[in-house]
């Protein structure tokens, strides 16, 4: 903050000194840190800056945000927190140009949202080195980025790409940073670093400017060269400059100088002048009538900068914080949703109760800006230092604990009503996050006791879609029966609960129960557990294991426990047949339904990195050395097996990781697929990458499919031609491989690195442990390594129709979205800490039963207006404007398994109640302007595969 602060103070001095003098600004969470310090003459030099377009905010997003790694859900919703921010601080100023310099790679989605948020232009840096060349070679460094489904021009955003190695100054004049260095006058004065190059500037003076200009003019031509139009940008800044005034005016005093000789040289034919980033555009769309550019449609990963220093190391660089961070988002969602209908009940004025919405709105906001700042560039990335890492660890769990908050008092609010107060804690989480650096763990509840021999839990459903599903709850006695509104819930069952997730030891006074939950979209549902006899009771689990040494340990269990005698076992359930061999070796996937086998195996393989010095894998870096080798499956410490009504599950057990494979029985979409979940703690193993490879008999030759932050997805193709790691892509939400008979997705909750180097082979990285150091900025390498569980759920689809190999983009099923949003977005368990039951019905503000089953509600965002403008999270004067976001899926309609669907599109009084509604507007995505005004009646048709944002004025 004291770097910002400096930077902020020094500029807005110099340009107050020059109206000539321009500046632009990207990121709004430092801004608005500097905001809430400034002094008011301050604050009203920078707004007089922004009107009369000396100061340019670009993008305007809370960060920078990376665009591999990061769900679209986050990348918008960082962006709404920025532009409503500069609405309520600046007033309605222009945001038309995005400035993204240092993100490691570039997706459509994210041009895809900045266009559908009112930005015209975007500038982009980081891209593979051979791209650059051949675009810069054809003057196509400028052209339009559409969207692959586009048909029109619809999505298209004006794209500049930087044509060289960085953004700093040596690198922006031209093609020699040799000469280019020269004019970045703070190198090589106090202190400050030298040019690399072994040339440092020199002052300008009337005896050098004509030689100082002429070369500096010589490299602006040679870039010039490198585009269609006659204008020029030409950044002057690099990471945390001008933190002086001094630093600030030597830059401007010897650019004046230069500028002026050159203007007044009209043999020359030059016109030079500072300017924004839109500044620049504006020229170039003058130019436009005349100029043709090209249009473009695809993305930029994996980004390569020089020889085969491709950037893929960073897709899974500290897994853990990855996980987490997925965590704090389904959290932050799920309470914008609550908060915002219990709001909804406030302004009805129905229920007498108070309820703090100030207070916990404050907190909302809290937590909203801490996931922004997160999906930094150095955030999710894991690219930052470890004492930074700390910060985003600590923020992460700031998100969960507040949105705990926010969501247990809506919760409460709605269920209690009139019986509600703020003072009483009537919920508490299921999940409780201890530390920033540690997995969540479950809250106990002990019934079997003289005070208390039930409980009563609360379930929130959080998504679309109806929810059939298993929920855990940790008891003290394996005696239970459940309930829910009187009636007895007969689909339970009893696990033991062992010592810890990779432990073969069983406790001996714990035990999870397991329900199965029936819950309508967005709606809560009680549930009692009541200490019950022996009969009565949930059934228990049956334990079995392969030899006396895998035998779980414990001196007594009900648990009836019986050793395999077989070569070979499986686990079932409706659908699907999971075979293995007695060493753990998963043999191949039968489906149930056609009687044919899939051949299917997966194996753990490891990296190491390149002994060649100076060539290592880093943080940000993939250099194997080599191709992977397999971690031996021969040594297993336990192989279990768990078997009940509800799940069947086979638990392994290695010295480097846990492996579990699980299968439900729930008469819900969860049947259809084979979950598989990892367990890794690198601690020991230096210079190490784990990856979970699946081997199945697909023929999909040399392409794949991932996704693009979970919003679309890209054909991808393996080139012999390339490295290793040039071959690793990022896995945001999921992959998949396919041929004209079968598809093979992986939905994953966490994102990493993806490869398919084989055909009929897909390879998910699973976490890094590195020592060394990559040279790109950081400084030191990754030994921070923490447990994770990587999730990933496996769904087998045989195909109907032949598949179109020609296409860029590729389209999951409704099946693998809806499986992908019940991954990202779990419900939610409240255990009561009240005994009076609640049968509230629930008189919603939204009733999103009616919701198509191509359509996901993205987010429903309470607004602020902060009349103060001076954002300092305390008065937030109204909360009537609630952001309704509806996202339409783009998906494959070869759809194997039966499921039912409903495709009607509804109006909005089906989906509110009438009275409350004072207005509706669509508006652009970030809600900064308004496209069209409807009213009560409007259907709501959302285009293929886009996002919508409504904004919603309540009485």
């Amino acid at each position: 903050m004291h770097a910002v602060r400096r930077i902020l103070d020094a500029m807005i001095t110099v340009l107050n000194e020059n109206p000539k003098y321009k500046f632009v600004w990207a990121e709004m969470s430092f801004l608005s840190l500097w905001w809430n310090q400034a002094t008011n003459d301050k604050r009203q030099l920078l707004k007089k800056f922004l009107n009369n377009k000396q100061f340019e905010i670009v993008t305007g997003g809370w960060v920078m945000n990376d665009e591999a790694n990061t769900h679209y859900f986050a990348m918008l919703d960082q962006l709404i927190e920025g532009h409503q921010f500069i609405d309520n601080t600046f007033g309605n100023i222009t945001v038309q140009s995005s400035w993204a310099n240092d993100p490691f790679g570039y997706s459509p989605t994210m041009a895809y949202l900045l266009q559908g948020s009112g930005i015209n232009y975007m500038a982009i840096q980081r891209v593979h080195y051979h791209i650059k060349k051949a675009l810069a070679k054809e003057k196509k460094l400028e052209f339009y980025w559409q969207q692959t489904w586009d048909r029109s021009i619809s999505t298209q955003i004006f794209t500049h790409i930087l044509p060289f190695y960085g953004y700093d100054i040596p690198h922006t004049c031209g093609p020699d940073p040799k000469i280019c260095c020269q004019f970045d006058f703070r190198r090589g004065v106090k202190s400050y670093a030298d040019c690399s190059w072994g040339i440092n500037p020199v002052s300008i003076n009337k005896n050098n400017t004509h030689e100082r200009a002429e070369l500096l003019l010589d490299q602006y031509r040679k870039k010039s060269q490198l585009y269609r139009t006659n204008v020029l940008f030409i950044p002057l800044g690099d990471d945390i400059r001008y933190r002086s005034k001094y630093e600030a005016k030597l830059q401007f005093d010897n650019y004046n100088q230069l500028i002026t000789y050159m203007n007044k040289r009209t043999d020359w034919n030059v016109n030079i002048q500072y300017g924004t980033l839109s500044d620049y555009f504006e020229l170039i769309s003058q130019e436009k009538s005349h100029v043709e550019f090209p249009s473009y449609v695809g993305d930029f990963f994996t980004y390569a900068d020089r020889a085969d220093h491709y950037w893929s190391g960073y897709y899974t660089s500290r897994a853990f914080f990855k996980r987490m961070n997925r965590i704090a988002e389904s959290y932050l969602r799920a309470t914008e949703i609550l908060f915002s209908l219990a709001h909804a009940q406030v302004l009805e004025g129905k229920i007498v109760s108070y309820f703090p919405k100030d207070d916990l709105f404050t907190k909302l906001i809290i937590a909203r800006r801490n996931l922004g700042i997160f999906q930094h560039h150095d955030g999710i990335t894991g690219t930052a230092r470890d004492h930074i890492v700390i910060d985003f660890g600590q923020k992460l769990r700031t998100v969960i604990i507040l949105s705990q908050i926010v969501m247990q008092q809506s919760a409460s609010y709605l269920l209690y009503q009139n019986n509600y107060s703020a003072n009483n804690q009537f919920l508490t989480f299921n999940q409780e996050f201890q530390t920033f650096e540690t997995l969540p763990i479950r809250k106990f509840i002990s019934i079997n006791n003289e005070q208390q021999n039930n409980r009563m839990i609360y379930i929130y459903n959080p998504t679309d879609q109806r929810r059939i599903e298993i929920v855990k709850i940790l008891l003290d006695t394996y005696n239970v029966r459940v309930t829910s509104n009187n009636k007895p819930i007969e689909t339970c069952q009893i696990d033991p609960k062992w010592s810890n997730r990779r432990s073969n030891i069983m406790n001996q006074n714990q035990f999870e129960l397991l329900i199965l939950i029936n819950i309508e979209p967005y709606s809560i549902k009680e549930y009692t557990i009541h200490a019950t006899t022996t009969q009565e009771s949930c059934p228990l689990t049956k334990i079995e294991y392969v030899n006396e040494k895998h035998k779980p340990k414990i001196s007594s269990t009900p648990f009836q426990m019986s050793l395999i005698d077989t070569k070979v076992f499986q686990i079932e359930n409706r659908f699907l047949s999971i075979l293995f061999s007695k060493n753990g070796v998963l043999l191949d996937v039968k489906n149930k339904k056609l009687d044919e086998k899939l051949p299917f195996h997966t194996n753990i393989i490891r990296y190491g990195t390149s002994k060649q010095s100076d060539h290592h894998s880093g943080a940000y870096l993939f250099i194997p050395d080599g191709k992977a080798q397999y971690v031996s499956a021969s040594d297993y410490d336990f192989i279990r097996i768990q078997r009940g009504p509800l799940i069947s599950r086979v638990h392994l057990n290695h010295k480097l990781y846990g492996l579990q494979y699980k299968l439900t029985n729930t008469n819900g979409s969860n049947d259809y697929i084979l979950e598989v979940s990892t367990i890794t703690h690198l601690t020991m193993n230096k210079d190490t990458e784990l990856a979970l490879q699946f081997s199945t008999g697909i023929k999909n030759g040399a392409e794949f499919f991932t996704d693009l932050n979970g919003f679309q997805m890209i054909r991808r193709k393996t080139y012999d031609k390339l490295p290793l790691q040039g071959n690793v892509y990022p896995m945001p939400t999921m992959t998949y491989i396919e041929d004209d008979f079968m598809r093979f997705t992986i939905l994953a909750g966490q994102p990493s690195g993806v490869a398919c180097l084989k055909s009929g082979v897909v390879d998910v990285f699973l976490d890094r442990r590195l020592t060394h150091d990559d040279g790109r900025g950081l400084g030191q390498g990754i030994l921070d390594n923490r447990e994770i569980i990587s999730t990933f759920k496996l769904l087998f689809e045989p195909r109907h129709t032949i598949i179109d190999r020609t296409s860029l983009t590729g389209y999951p099923t409704l099946l693998a979205h809806h499986l992908s949003i019940e991954l990202l977005y779990p419900i939610h368990l409240f255990h009561s800490l009240t005994t009076t039951i609640v049968f509230n019905e629930l008189n919603l503000f939204v009733k999103p039963l009616l919701f198509p089953s191509d359509y996901h509600l993205v987010n429903l965002r309470t607004l602020y207006n902060n009349n103060n403008n001076n954002n300092n999270n305390s008065a937030y004067s109204s909360l009537k404007n609630v952001a309704l976001i509806i996202r339409r899926f783009a998906y494959d309609c070869d759809e194997y398994y039966d499921r039912s669907f409903h495709f009607e599109k509804p109006i909005f009084e089906h989906f509110f109640q009438v009275n409350q509604i004072e207005s509706i507007e669509q508006t652009t995505l970030s809600l900064r302007h308004t496209k069209q005004k409807l009213n009560i009646t409007t259907k709501l048709d959302v285009p293929f595969a886009e996002i919508v944002t409504y904004k919603i004025r309540l009485n």
